[in-house]
């Protein structure tokens, strides 16, 4: 501070805050003089100030309170569906927007998902998303047409129905914040393969307010469709199955709202249907369409309808089952009530200053006695319109409802305008514009509040003057419209209004006998009034009651009027019986009844009055009294008449029950019952009420909801005229319901119920439906029929037939559920597989919640054939719903637009068209020019080059690529290298390599031009070596080099030589390739004058010459002399001593030694052989010693030369590329000692890797071998079809068992070549299986299951597995005849065809003849293998004699890499070769040898279940296993395995000694177990797996072995028999689970046999010896060949081919080979170790 402000030290200074408060975070400083300073100048301080994030979480609970009273949370909910609308506005087929509640617990917390599948969003425009108000007109890189740049209007269409509603860039926070505390956006644009996730929440932006942290900062996360391992909480568990449904997915957005406000979450729950009709309302014509929901015009289901479907899901905690409804369906919206209720319609437009409002009002007509203007459902109006009273239409609500951009603005309405004013027009009433409604369209024009809940003028606007009125008349324009208006009005009141004129005004009066007292003045009295063109005066009969006395109308009138509703007052009839009046309405007033009917109705009570009496009393009274009980009810006083006594009608007695009724005579004076004493007469009369005949029912309680198609009962309760339970009449119901079809099963009465059973309900789905149960009386029954039926069909609606679409381009397909009755089902486990077997794999997709989806395929893929279009069928099914029955779609695969195929051509040479990784040759250093491509289409249509298409046409060799040539199909020039050896990989690609042409340039040498010559050094000393290399560049391409002074370069020959003497006799001459060089070394001047000498280099005609300065060598005096290697000096050495003058001396002490140097050359005294077999120099030097005193003497210079006659060294050249074909020959190899080529020797037939290793006998005891060669051999070209081991001849029989009908039974067969290797792994094809006759006669041939001759199979990647194959039960075909199972491969475009299959099989027609013919059949194949075993053997011993015979001086060995029984025995058994023991992958099958077959065979089964359970080393191992097969693979680690102790002996043996003498040759099974590694591992392996498992001989033996040990208190462990019983350890034994089937799939192999391991022992000792081992002597082999054990093995084969002719004689078939041969596994005959598959029955 002091050096930056200048301050000096003594001055005192403070640095304060501005408030001299503590400091904080980005405070500003004063630098004053003391802390109570004043500033002496104005101060500027910078602060920085960001919104609170409540700007953003409470935004919404500002913007809606101004709902009007009613809840906003529909509101919030429309500005998600705003944007939704916005995001599917391009979608060209279903917009599909979901609103899914979750409040089911047991998936998580409670969350609203609006879900749609529009455009996605990229991370930049949810980034976008996430700024609060930013418009789309301040966004960048958006995708919405209203959000483009410059925004442009969208096109006016009808009703302003143009989606452009997400608009400020503030509804969607405020309104996910309002609804919630957290949001979730995720988001998938089309064409990424990227799924884009931001979450904000209310919590996040407070805890990175307390950390001090940046609030607006957030992550967006980029992952893989589908992935949802980054969702933790388990709160958000629902997210997982969300995320699941976006595989197949082109693009979504989905907003996932969590943290509900629990008020938000009842109002959604119990207020369904209030806040679902005012989502209808807002969007009513987007889901209607521009004439709204008119059902008078079109049906529901009808094409025109648009393309959006908003459906809503409401998911509660069961049992409570999901509410689910597309607003489409809702009908009690009030623009619903508007249209269908209205009679006509007035069209007209508003324009006022560049905008326009369209509009439409409705008349809604007065019908008799009520007036048809619909009602609100959610207003709560408790006022009953008593005496006639009608409501007043809309009263004083505003007629126009008004939408923007097609979306109701809710708290925005316009009362009326100027020409739809009501001005006291005498000839229209009030009350007609009281039956007015209306709506005004308008677009952006016209601007509305960031809540969309209202507009900011548009009344304002309207009743502006400059604004323009016209009637729209078929869209014409029309003028005058308040003329028009009222014309039509008029029109409109006259044709339909049913309405009342009253006529004869009275007055008005006062009634006191109505309740209200509001309502009892002022009335209007009027004498007459005229009705549906009749008229009604005072003192007519209209109706039975009477005749009218006045009528009257509530309210003050001054004469005639027209009015809805009214009163009349009558005089009921006759006045001697009633002598009163009656107010009723008028709708009461019958209209058909005719003056006859009412004057008999009259009469008929007037004849009542007039019956006459028997009984005269003067002056006497009759009492009448009622009786129930001690409780008197009536009592009735009757005077005297001249009709006599007459009592009024008695109405009262309904109750059921005893009753008394007396009769007193009464005076009438005193109403005395005694006169003098004496009781007058009176009369008592007892009686019983009892319930009348049914009249009447009521229906009982029944469940609802319904679900369609499933029966319930409706109890019907019978009740009699006054509502007492009565009998149940013999009676047939009759069920009517609207929409729907009713049936029941059966009627069924108990005491007063008629119950209605089994009632079905199937028809569409809706909310409430009435049902009329009785045709004698209807009564109306409600019930909520809200959920569909279980699946009954699979809906796939289609436009075309068939389905197009181009290739390469996925399907989508719309899938529906319908039950019974056709409605859309949404049921658990609903899922729906699509398949197209011959392209991909099956697609689902979940249908649960909703019952229907959107399935897109994979890309379409196929090879189309000239172009032509592809027919697919495609299959849609319910693999969980075997009673749904699959529907098929054919799809038609057209070649698509698209650029498939390129071609690369030159101009400057016309026969130039470049190929696909074709190599080209072209000059070094040249230019390849006028290279021109075009592109072809799947139909090999020439693509037109535009400057898109050019766009994305790329070039590896240079980044400068010009629009203009690219778009005229010219491609840049390509430089092609100068060095010759630089060959340059290029490629023309189209769209990210998609479609691609790659070549390679190979630089050819062009003519030399002159030769150059370097020295690194210039001066040498004589007789040493020239230091560094001497390089000769030339412009050409080496091709030979050999060592010495001349090398041949283009078959021309380089020169070396000097003007001087030098020594050439170490030049070495290396080419150096890379550089194009020949350096040269070993340069060295042996002898001559020193000074300068010219090295001279000529290469054809060019010289290049280079100086070197020579100076004098090292002073020596040296003997040189040249020795050959292991060779002595032919000259002995004499050594003179002498002393230091020079002078001979003849002193004997003097020891003379021999010394050499470097010591590796070995010498003695007279011969020097040296050790060294390189050639170099060496010098032997002469030590003599005197008294222990060295005597220099001079040294012996030798030069060791390599003997050109004998060989040390043996090195083999052979082509390192070169492939190895099966039973090929190997190409020209070269050993380097004398250029012996080793050819036209044949390569192994067998596939695999072998090693090649060549050895030279130089003498009796020295052989030289070369390195080991390793080949890999592989299968030669396919020629023929064969399975992979030869099966059994089948024996089949005229049989219902399907195992005497099996032909073959898990074979695979493979493409081959013509040594039996397995080939074409690339190749798909079919194979045709077909019957034919051996001998080609005519005669029945056997069918195949389904009655065909063949059968078609598909062979993928030459490779065919058939399970099973079977003829039909009863087939035809002769009796013992033989026939041949072909196997033809077709579909192959191969230069030579594939030789098919044939397999000889037996035919018989009982059971009997084929067990026989089976058993000849094994028999012979065992000696055919037999046979065949003892001739590879004779015939490798002859091979060997044949080499040994021959005159080569070298052995070549080609050994197998690892060693399998087919090369040590030569045949072609195949035997079980066990896998290393890794314990990584090991089956438990693969672990285990068992020499016996029936011990292999129970063994195997007892433990069945386990032999493919994979055995690992570690838990760890273990868990990844079972993690990469989805748990489908069992595993077992050996570190989680009991090491059990010793093995414990039988049961029967204690203590070394045996209990009893045990039956059947028991032991454990275990024990029969061999195993070829690991013996440990294994052994605890099994010992967890099979325990104390005991083998035994058969079941009775086993019985009582078990009955012997249990007697003596020991347990018994399981037994098994060789004869496949079991003998469980509780001592169970018998049934099916207890019988070992007589097939098995998996079972332990059989060991190699011993001489297999002998033989390998062998062969391993001759492939690494080094010595004479190598060279077998052929005495020895000859003597092999004829030594006893070879003679008897030839006699065996002798006779057993002659046993296989006999056998052949008799069944007149040809040999074939079996898989296992008996059980002399110690002779070397042609037993196999791989044990015949065992079929389980």
């Amino acid at each position: 501070m002091l050096q930056e402000f200048e301050i000096d030290q003594q001055e005192p200074f403070v640095l304060v805050t501005t408030d001299r408060t503590d400091l904080q975070d980005e405070s500003t400083l004063h630098l004053l003089q003391n802390e109570d300073q004043a500033p002496s100048v104005a101060t500027k301080e910078c602060i920085k100030f960001t919104p609170h994030y409540d700007t953003v979480v409470k935004s919404g609970m500002y913007e809606y309170y101004a709902s009007q009273g009613q809840n906003p949370l529909p509101y919030t909910l429309a500005e998600l569906i705003d944007n939704a609308l916005s995001a599917t506005a391009k979608n060209t087929g279903m917009r599909t927007i979901e609103l899914r509640m979750l409040f089911d617990e047991t998936i998580g917390k409670p969350a609203v998902i609006v879900l749609d599948n529009g455009c996605g969003m990229t991370s930049e425009q949810l980034k976008n998303w996430a700024v609060f108000r930013l418009s789309k007109f301040n966004r960048k890189n958006v995708k919405f047409a209203s959000e483009q740049e410059g925004y442009v209007r969208p096109d006016p269409v009808p009703r302003s129905l143009n989606s452009d509603i997400s608009y400020f860039g503030v509804g969607g926070k405020q309104a996910v914040f309002y609804v919630g505390h957290s949001v979730r956006m995720i988001s998938k644009p089309a064409g990424s393969p990227n799924v884009h996730e931001l979450i904000l929440s209310e919590e996040e932006f407070k805890r990175k307010e307390r950390n001090k942290e940046e609030v607006y900062n957030g992550i967006i996360t980029n992952r893989m469709p589908g992935n949802s391992s980054h969702v933790k909480n388990d709160d958000e568990r629902f997210l997982h199955a969300l995320i699941a449904e976006e595989s197949g997915k082109a693009s979504f957005t989905a907003v996932v709202i969590t943290d509900i406000q629990p008020n938000h979450v009842t109002f959604l729950k119990d207020d369904f249907e209030v806040w679902t009709r005012q989502l209808a309302h807002i969007y009513h014509y987007y889901i209607h369409g521009v004439n709204g929901n008119d059902l008078s015009s079109h049906p529901a289901n009808s094409n025109d309808l648009p393309k959006i479907d908003i459906q809503i899901t409401l998911r509660e905690k069961p049992p409570r089952c999901p509410r689910v409804i597309n607003i489409r369906e809702v009908e009690d919206d009030m623009q619903s009530l508007y249209i269908n209720t209205a009679a006509d319609r007035f069209e007209f437009m508003a324009e006022q200053d560049g905008g326009t409002v369209e509009g439409i009002i409705r008349y809604h007509p007065f019908l008799y006695y009520k007036e048809t203007y619909p009602e609100d459902p959610s207003d709560d109006d408790d006022d009953d319109t008593e005496c006639g009273a009608q409501s007043q239409a809309r009263e004083r609500k505003p007629i126009f409802e008004c939408f923007w951009n097609g979306r109701l603005i809710p708290n925005t309405k316009v009362s009326d305008f100027y020409w739809c004013t009501w001005n006291k027009d005498p000839k229209l009433p009030e009350e007609c514009y009281r039956r007015l409604s209306g709506v005004l369209f308008t677009d952006d024009r016209f601007k509305v509040s960031n809540n969309k809940l209202t507009f900011m003028d548009l009344e304002q606007r309207l009743k502006q003057k400059e604004t323009l009125f016209t009637r729209i008349v078929k869209g014409q324009k029309q003028r005058g419209i308040e003329k028009e208006f009222k014309q039509w009005l008029q029109s409109c009141h006259e044709k339909l209004d049913k309405q009342i004129q009253f006529l004869g005004y009275k007055g008005t009066i006062t009634r006191t006998d109505v309740a209200k007292k509001k309502m009892q003045q002022p009335w209007g009295t009027f004498s007459s009034i005229q009705w549906d063109g009749k008229k009604y005066k005072a003192g007519q009969f209209p109706i039975v009651y009477g005749k009218v006395v006045q009528f009257l109308l509530f309210g003050s009138y001054k004469g005639d009027v027209f009015a809805t509703g009214g009163e009349v007052e009558v005089a009921l009839e006759p006045q001697a019986l009633y002598e009163k009046t009656k107010t009723m309405l008028i709708s009461k007033i019958d209209q058909t009844a005719t003056d006859k009917a009412i004057k008999k109705h009259i009469d008929s009570d007037q004849t009542g009055l007039n019956r006459p009496s028997n009984v005269v009393v003067n002056c006497i009274c009759f009492s009448f009294v009622g009786v129930k009980g001690d409780q008197e009810l009536k009592s009735f006083t009757a005077q005297h008449s001249k009709w006599g006594f007459w009592f009024k009608k008695i109405d009262c007695l309904t109750d059921l029950g005893k009753y008394t009724m007396t009769l007193n005579t009464m005076l009438s004076e005193g109403n005395l019952t005694v006169l003098g004493g004496r009781s007058l007469p009176s009369y008592t009369l007892n009686f019983t009420i009892k319930e009348g005949d049914a009249e009447r029912f009521v229906i009982g309680p029944v469940s609802s909801p319904l679900v369609v198609g499933v029966p319930f009962n409706i109890p019907l309760m019978i009740k009699d005229g006054y509502d007492h339970p009565a009998k149940p009449p013999d009676l047939t119901p009759v069920l009517q319901c609207s929409g729907l079809d009713l049936s029941y099963e059966k009627v069924d009465s108990s005491g007063t119920t008629l119950t209605i059973r089994g009632v079905k309900a199937r028809g569409k789905q809706a909310k409430v439906r009435t049902l009329s149960p009785l045709s004698e009386d209807t009564t109306e029954l409600k019930l909520r029929l809200c959920f569909s039926g279980k699946p009954h069909s699979l809906h796939v609606p289609r436009k075309d037939n068939p389905v197009t679409a181009m290739n390469g381009d996925p399907v989508k397909f719309n899938v529906e559920v319908h039950d019974e009755a056709g409605n859309i089902t949404a049921n658990p486990k609903q899922i729906v597989r699509c398949q197209v077997k011959t392209l991909f794999g099956p697609l689902t997709i979940m249908c649960s919640s909703t019952g229907a989806g959107h399935l897109v395929t994979n890309p379409i893929n196929v090879k189309l054939i000239k172009g032509e279009p592809q027919k697919l069928n495609v299959q849609f099914d319910m693999p969980n719903q075997k009673n749904v029955v699959s529907v098929m779609r054919e799809l038609e695969v057209l070649p698509s637009t698209r650029v498939s195929s390129m071609e690369l051509c030159s101009r400057d040479d016309g026969n130039l068209k470049l190929k696909n990784k074709e190599r080209i040759e072209w000059p070094a250093g040249g230019m390849l020019e006028n290279l021109f491509y075009k592109l072809y289409d799947e139909a090999g249509r020439v693509v037109p080059i535009t400057a898109e298409i050019a766009s994305k046409i790329k070039v590896n060799w240079t980044a400068k690529v010009y629009a203009e040539d690219l778009i005229r199909g010219k491609l840049p020039d390509i430089q092609v290298p100068t060095q010759v050896k630089e060959e340059r990989f290029y490629q023309v690609s189209y769209q990210d390599q998609s479609v691609s042409i790659s070549f390679t340039i190979v630089p050819h040498p062009d003519e030399p031009a002159q030769l150059k010559a370097t020295l690194p050094e210039n001066s040498v000393n004589l007789g040493e070596t020239l230091d560094g290399n001497i390089s000769e560049y030339k412009p050409s391409h080496q091709k030979d080099l050999f060592c010495g002074c001349c090398c041949t370069l283009d078959d021309s020959v380089f020169l070396l030589y000097s003007l001087g003497s030098y020594s050439l006799m170490n030049l070495c001459v290396c080419l150096q390739e890379s550089s194009g060089s020949v350096v040269v070394t070993g340069v060295r001047f042996q002898s001559g004058t020193p000074g300068p000498k010219e090295l001279c280099f000529t290469y054809k005609s060019y010289v290049a010459r280079v100086i070197v300065e020579v100076s004098p060598g090292v002073p020596a005096h040296k003997l040189t002399d040249k020795v050959l290697n292991d060779h002595g000096i032919a000259t002995p050495f004499l050594v003179q001593l002498c002393d230091e003058w020079g002078n001979p001396s003849p002193d004997q002490r003097v020891v003379v030694g021999l010394r050499c140097s470097p010591p590796t050359l070995k010498s003695r005294v007279v011969l020097l052989f040296p050790c060294c077999s390189t050639r170099g120099y060496y010098q032997l030097i002469f030590q003599g010693l005197f008294n222990k005193k060295c005597i220099s003497s001079p040294s012996v210079n030798l030069t060791v030369i390599p003997d050109p006659n004998k060989p040390v060294s043996l090195s083999v050249e052979y082509d390192t590329s070169a492939k190895f074909p099966a039973g090929g020959k190997f190409p020209v190899t070269e050993m380097i000692f004398f250029f012996l080529p080793y050819r036209d020797k044949e390569i192994p037939q067998q596939v695999g890797k072998y090693t090649i290793k060549f050895s030279l006998q130089v003498d009796k005891i020295k052989v030289l071998s070369s390195n080991q060669i390793p080949i890999n051999v592989e299968a030669n070209q396919p020629v023929k079809l064969g399975p992979d081991s030869q099966p059994p001849t089948p024996v089949v029989s005229y049989s219902e068992s399907i195992a005497g009908r099996t032909l073959v039974e898990n074979m695979t067969l493979n493409i081959m070549d013509s040594y039996g290797n397995p080939t074409g792994g690339n190749l798909d094809g079919k194979v045709n299986v077909s019957i034919k006759n051996l001998s080609g006669e005519n005669k029945p041939l056997p069918l195949f299951e389904g009655k065909t001759s063949s059968c078609q199979l598909s062979l993928k990647g030459g490779k065919l597995h058939i399970p099973r194959l079977t003829v039909m039960e009863k087939s035809p075909g002769e009796d013992g005849s033989s026939y041949t199972l072909v196997f033809k491969p077709e579909g192959f475009t191969l230069s030579t065809p594939l030789e098919p299959y044939e397999l000889l099989f037996h035919f018989y027609n009982d059971v009997e003849n084929q067990q026989k013919m089976s058993e000849l059949t094994k028999k012979k194949d065992e000696l055919t293998a037999t046979v065949g075993a003892y001739k590879n053997i004779f015939s490798t011993y002859n091979r060997l004699l044949q080499m040994l015979t021959s005159k080569i001086i070298f052995v070549c060995i080609i050994s197998p890499c690892k060693m399998c029984p087919q090369c040590v025995l030569g045949c072609s058994h195949l035997y079980l070769k066990l896998p290393p023991c890794d314990w990584s992958t090991t089956l438990v099958g693969h672990l285990a040898f068992v020499q016996d077959d029936t011990a292999a065979r129970v063994i195997s089964w007892h433990i069945y279940g386990d032999m493919d359970c994979v055995i690992t080393r570690t838990t760890e191992a273990a868990k990844r296993i079972y993690d990469s097969t989805n748990g489908r693979q069992q595993v077992m680690p050996l570190d989680t395995m009991f090491k059990g102790s010793v093995d414990r002996p039988l049961p029967h043996i204690r203590n070394g000694r045996k209990l009893f003498e045990p039956p059947g040759n028991p032991v454990h099974a275990r024990q029969l177990l061999m195993f070829p590694q690991d013996h440990d591992s294994c052994n605890n392996v099994f010992r967890s797996l099979l325990g104390e498992t005991i083998l035994i001989d058969d079941l009775d033996s086993g019985n009582s072995y078990r009955k012997a040990v249990v007697q003596n208190n020991i347990p018994c462990p399981t037994i098994l028999t060789r004869q496949g019983e079991r003998i469980s350890s509780r001592g169970k034994f018998g049934g099916a689970n207890n019988k070992a089937p007589a097939m098995l799939r998996y079972m332990f192999g059989a060991p190699y046999p011993q001489q297999y391991y002998t033989l390998q022992d062998q062969i391993g000792d001759l492939s690494h010896s080094h010595d004479l081992q190598l060279v077998v002597e052929r005495s020895d082999c000859l003597q092999q060949i004829q030594s006893p054990e070879m003679l008897k093995k030839q006699q065996d084969m002798d006779e057993k081919a002659k046993q296989l002719e006999e056998i052949n004689r008799q069944s007149s078939t040809p040999m074939r080979q079996l898989k296992r041969a008996p059980d002399s596994a110690g002779e070397p005959s042609g037993i196999t170790a791989k044990r015949t598959r065992q079929r389980s029955k």
